[in-house]
């Protein structure tokens, strides 16, 4: 934090924005906990307690000693690979996103290019070569762009509803994990699933996996033969070629039509307060928009912090409510430097009289 702390105060940025761009900014969506010695309880929570292809507690349970999502842990993979856009990664003064050091993405959302290794730049600068640059299949963008979103904005909107960052990281952790599984421990359905997903993706079925192994311990090409089967397996769900029969499932699927009665209709009266309950309702949601935009304006503008906390604090009549209302402020993004004390002699001092 002190690091965050004096960033903060040479490039202007926020520390809750410059929090968001570490590993440990992204606990608990990214992975409960960054401490890998709880690895059996934690790789049950994260990726066996729900299921996406298969019935739940079909996986089985596994030995998994110190282990954490998604980030590799040595001696298995002792340096991560760095994969980036052939695209941004042509651009000057770009820098590094924080996803290129986690096997979580096969591809550019932005640009529509497959992320490709540093060493894979390196190699064709060393040769005089072009720079690899492959156009992405849609199928795999379509999973990216999900994440994508996830990450930049915090949720994700799946055919039967959106959901929270974390619950579609589990769920693209788990599914992960239920394309790597062996066919002969699994049920009839669900073994031909399997097979119909690492057919329809070209791969070798689990990707050539003999032993099971946790995703973040395969090399690179492992990890990237696991990626495209889970976004095949989201089209194959998506398309209804394959039945996602997992606890997780059916946020993949379009929610069936099921007829409602549309009730009797309305009476004029019964017209005249329902036109009145939506005047209303429309009226709350441009209040709410007017007030978020004041405080969007007030983490950058001390004046217009001033004017919201003077409003907020008028009726504080103790300085703990004052502050209360200071740490709130605070809490919604604006800084406290732009936050002043209450004026002299407007609280008792303690024993005292006003």
């Amino acid at each position: 934090m002190a690091i965050l702390h004096a960033l903060a105060e040479r490039t202007g940025t926020p520390v809750s924005r410059l929090r968001r761009m570490t590993i440990g900014g992204w606990v608990p969506w990214l992975a409960d906990t960054l401490d890998p010695d709880h690895g059996e309880e934690t790789f049950h929570t994260y990726v066996r307690q729900d299921s996406v292809l298969l019935w739940p507690g079909e996986a089985g349970s596994n030995v998994v000693q110190r282990w954490r999502p998604w980030f590799p842990l040595p001696p298995h993979t002792p340096r991560a690979v760095r994969r980036v856009c052939p695209v941004c990664a042509a651009e000057p003064g770009r820098g590094i996103p924080l996803t290129a050091r986690i096997p979580l993405m096969l591809s550019c959302p932005t640009h529509g290019r497959r992320l490709e290794t540093e060493q894979a730049f390196w190699l064709a600068e060393a040769l005089g070569e072009p720079a690899p640059d492959r156009a992405a299949p849609e199928h795999i963008l379509v999973m990216d762009r999900l994440t994508f979103q996830g990450l930049t904005s915090g949720t994700v909107s799946l055919p039967r509803r959106s959901v929270h960052v974390g619950v579609w990281l589990r769920l693209l952790r788990t599914l992960l994990d239920e394309v790597s599984l062996s066919t002969s421990q699994v049920r009839q359905h669900s073994a031909a699933a399997l097979e119909q997903i690492w057919v329809t993706a070209g791969w070798p079925p689990r990707a050539g996996i003999t032993v099971w192994r946790p995703y973040e311990t395969f090399d690179t090409m492992r990890q990237e033969a696991l990626l495209e089967a889970a976004a095949t397996a989201l089209d194959l769900i998506r398309t209804g070629k394959i039945a996602a029969r997992g606890s997780l499932g059916p946020l993949l699927t379009v929610q069936p039509h099921q007829p409602v009665y549309e009730g009797d209709r309305p009476g004029t009266a019964e017209q005249v307060r329902t036109a009145g309950r939506e005047a209303m309702h429309q009226s709350w949601a441009e209040a709410q928009q007017e007030v978020e935009e004041w405080f969007d304006t007030a983490r950058s503008d001390a004046a217009a912090a001033r004017q919201i906390f003077g409003i907020l604090t008028c009726f504080s009549r103790t300085r703990e409510a004052y502050d209360r209302k200071g740490d709130f402020m605070i809490g919604q993004g604006i800084p406290a430097s732009f936050l002043p004390d209450p004026e002299p002699g407007r609280f008792a001092s303690p024993g005292g009289v006003r």
